[in-house]
């Protein structure tokens, strides 16, 4: 695979040549002084410059044709083969108006950002040009763009981020509800397909009802997209590693690839599907 890359934080160009799991029951999203649902991502009630400032910014994902479909995902950091690496990236806004970028070769980049229409898009310019986003979600711990001119999407998290893993593996698995954010199928592959997020109004799959909630009795129920009820077992195994599930359908097992007190990421034990959970 050969690829052709020029990248800055809200534009690159990419040039490359060359169910398991179902589950959850829709409920009231919890309301939260934190933030607020806008439009198809959640901007936080919190002065905005101040969310953008306060942290430095690496990727957590990375996009590109999130427009269409496939959207493939070329960057995951906790994924050993990706497309690209951009285990270098990042950036620092600053209140003053300018900013901080280093690239995937390390390069450092300086310029100068402000947001457009209402707060609801980020400008950036620096020697490369002039680089326009729309804000998906930006929270204390998330912050994802869109670039709708490119179609490129960035997750993107705190620099050193930490999960709370307070309580232990039976504690975070069972105290809520679980839901869809993302769905990947062909993991395994050196692109995977985004199949399922919330903010994607074309997703080919719809899991807006898929909803899964684990007991601590080793019982669950999960509600899947077709809104069918299941009611199954589950437990850990590998020293708590991996879950699996028994239901009518099945028995399937899945690795932990992130457990915390609001996020739950599991692989399907055949490499091929990748589900992303979050609380409702």
């Amino acid at each position: 695979m050969k690829k052709l890359l020029s990248f800055t934080l809200f534009c690159s160009v990419i040039v490359i040549a060359s169910c398991s799991k179902s589950l959850n029951e829709p409920q009231a999203s919890s309301t939260s002084t934190e933030s607020t649902n806008t439009r198809n991502g959640r901007l936080s009630t919190s002065s905005k410059t101040d969310l953008l400032t306060s942290q430095t910014w690496v990727y957590y994902e990375y996009f590109t044709d999130f427009n269409t479909n496939p959207t493939n995902l070329v960057w995951k950091t906790n994924r050993s083969s990706n497309a690209l690496n951009l285990a270098l990236n990042q950036v620092q806004f600053y209140p003053n108006g300018t900013y901080t970028e280093t690239d995937q070769n390390g390069t450092v980049y300086n310029g100068t950002w402000t947001f457009l229409n209402n707060e609801t898009e980020v400008q950036v310019n620096n020697p490369i040009g002039t680089f326009t986003s729309t804000i998906q979600t930006l929270t204390t711990n998330r912050y994802e763009w869109l670039q709708n001119s490119t179609g490129n999407y960035g997750i993107m998290v705190p620099q050193n981020q930490v999960i709370d893993t307070t309580g232990g593996k039976l504690q975070l698995l069972t105290a809520q509800p679980w839901v869809y954010t993302e769905y990947f199928s062909n993991f395994s592959q050196s692109l995977p397909s985004l199949i399922w997020k919330t903010d994607k109004p074309n997703s080919p799959l719809n899991l807006a009802q898929n909803w899964v909630k684990y007991e601590t009795n080793g019982t669950y129920m999960e509600i899947d997209q077709n809104g069918t009820v299941f009611y199954g077992t589950w437990t850990f195994l590998n020293n708590q590693t991996q879950v699996q599930v028994s239901n009518p359908i099945g028995t399937f097992t899945s690795d932990i690839m992130v457990l915390g007190t609001d996020r739950y990421e599991w692989l399907n034990v055949d490499g091929n599907t990748y589900g992303e959970m979050v609380h409702p």
